[in-house]
């Protein structure tokens, strides 16, 4: 398989050429990750895969996460979450809501996700955009003084939190509470291939110890802005069949809006378990 990676931006995004993921070996599954990692967002477009398919190939790079979201998963395959605004029969296919605002995927787990696999099945033909950010060229532009600050710096992320902002979704009940009890993760996160370190950004609700809720807020919010300036910012234009990977552990991203009562959107995503950040 001739595998070719072009490069997409300075600072975020490649794309890979020659691949079909149901057909590689482990030679071929080296040289994508390499390209994430020194990337961090890999696009492998035309793509046909089943469920099962996709599963198969995040499996490839580590441990597979059963999903946080167990209403939204694939019944046929639970390893699988659905991003859909479509209704079929009176049920919801997947979670038309979530993903609208920078983040970084399950920051709140102990050990949060490492890659992310996005799988279109279908998409509008206007909007719905992803777009990444590198949070390595953040650490990489902050001053001597900021770095020794943010460096010794551990902050809380909380489910029970980014899940009081969703105001369409029932209230957590004590289980799933206990299920996804608070973490604290280091505010500045190195990578474990290549040691390069990054902020480390989970949702607008991770709140920096030691300070106060609207201190810590504006200190987050300063952050994520500087990571997601508008010039540094990578967007993928969706076609069907476009398979995107990233690297959770100095990406962050977002999904754009779109007409939610004009087109239908079908998504399948898979995570795979990383590290305890350090």
């Amino acid at each position: 398989m001739a595998i070719a990676i072009r490069p997409l931006g300075e600072h975020v995004g490649a794309e890979a050429t020659g691949v079909d993921v149901r057909a590689i070996g482990p030679a071929e599954t080296e040289r994508l990750l390499d390209a994430l990692t020194r990337h961090g967002v890999l696009v492998l477009r035309d793509q046909t895969m089943t469920p099962d398919d996709l599963v198969a190939f995040g499996r490839r790079f580590g441990p597979v996460e059963y999903g946080v979201r167990e209403d939204y998963q694939l019944p046929e395959n639970k390893d699988v979450y659905v991003i859909s605004n479509i209704v079929e029969n009176g049920r919801p296919l997947g979670n038309p809501n979530d993903g609208f605002a920078w983040h970084t995927d399950l920051s709140f787990l102990e050990h949060p996700t490492a890659y992310t696999f996005l799988y279109a099945i279908e998409c509008p033909p206007e909007g719905a955009q992803t777009e990444f950010a590198s949070a390595f060229r953040t650490y990489d532009a902050l001053d001597a003084q900021e770095r020794a600050r943010l460096d010794a710096m551990r902050v809380l992320h909380s489910y029970d939190m980014l899940h009081k902002t969703r105001k369409w979704a029932a209230p957590l009940s004590e289980d799933q509470k206990a299920k996804f009890p608070d973490v604290v993760h280091p505010m500045v996160r190195t990578h474990p291939v290549t040691g390069r370190k990054s902020v480390y950004l989970g949702p607008n609700t991770s709140l920096p110890i030691g300070m106060g809720e609207a201190e810590g807020a504006a200190l987050i919010a300063e952050l994520m802005d500087r990571t997601t300036d508008p010039r540094h910012v990578h967007a993928h234009d969706w076609r069907p069949g476009d398979l995107v990977v990233w690297d959770n552990r100095g990406m962050v991203h977002r999904a754009t809006e779109y007409d939610k009562a004009r087109y239908r959107r079908l998504m399948h995503r898979v995570t795979v378990r990383g590290e305890r950040p350090f």
